[in-house]
């Protein structure tokens, strides 16, 4: 039984979850690339990138650590963590660096 999505992750990341237990399971995960999907890059965030990256990493995290964890070495998962949460400085560098020049711009042209 694979069960349910894992309530636990609160943004991003319960699907992958749920593929690696169905995986686990003996099920076959299928890519259909014909199939078509529109996503809106960012609607979810565009409001609150900083909340949305910030569980989007503990996601990584909670993902690394049940699926992964007790299979490699201490060190091995502190450089994860060190890795995770270094990305998420460079997002959030990011998202700041184009909030920074969006002002600039609107208040060149105000």
């Amino acid at each position: 039984m694979v069960g349910l999505w894992d309530e636990n992750y609160f943004l991003h990341c319960e699907d992958l979850d749920w593929c690696m237990r169905f995986g686990r399971s003996g099920w076959k995960i299928m890519f259909v690339p014909c199939a078509r999907i529109t996503h809106e890059v960012g609607v979810c965030s565009r409001n609150r990138p900083y909340f949305v990256e910030w569980h989007k990493h503990l996601g990584m995290l909670r993902f690394y650590r049940k699926f992964f964890r007790h299979k490699y070495p201490i060190l091995l998962w502190g450089g994860v963590v060190v890795g995770v949460w270094f990305r998420f400085s460079l997002v959030i560098a990011r998202h700041a660096v184009k909030q920074l020049r969006y002002s600039a711009k609107t208040r060149k042209h105000a």
